[in-house]
């Protein structure tokens, strides 16, 4: 408690610690396939950006789909954050089997009624 020149009594409330907010700040194009450029700010003075790449193969083999690598790198990005909040800015994170894996049954847990890709209704 602080006390003001009028003898009121001030009582300073914690501050609550905000979720750090990642920003999607897009992609580049590489001989190895797509590197998507992500920035983490905590609330502190400084930003921290990282790299999450997604080898050309993940698209090639249809394991993940251009439109939902974003979405694939964030999720990626927010376990490594969850890990270990200190993790260094500059960081090169590779997509692996394992996180398609995971994006994909997450995305079929979402929508139970969702079909897959390969089946059409018949006309």
């Amino acid at each position: 408690m602080t006390s003001t020149a009028a003898g009121t009594a001030l009582v300073k409330k914690p501050t609550a610690t905000r979720s750090p907010t990642i920003r999607y700040l897009g992609f580049e194009c590489t001989s190895e396939g797509r590197s998507y450029r992500l920035s983490v700010d905590s609330g502190r003075d400084d930003r921290r950006f990282y790299t999450v790449k997604v080898l050309t193969a993940a698209f090639a083999t249809r394991r993940t789909r251009f439109q939902d690598a974003p979405e694939l790198c964030l999720n990626r990005l927010q376990r490594e954050l969850d890990a270990n909040t200190d993790l260094p800015g500059e960081t090169l994170l590779v997509i692996t089997s394992a996180d398609l894996d995971a994006y994909r049954d997450s995305q079929i847990r979402r929508s139970p009624d969702r079909k897959s890709r390969g089946s059409h209704p018949a006309r």
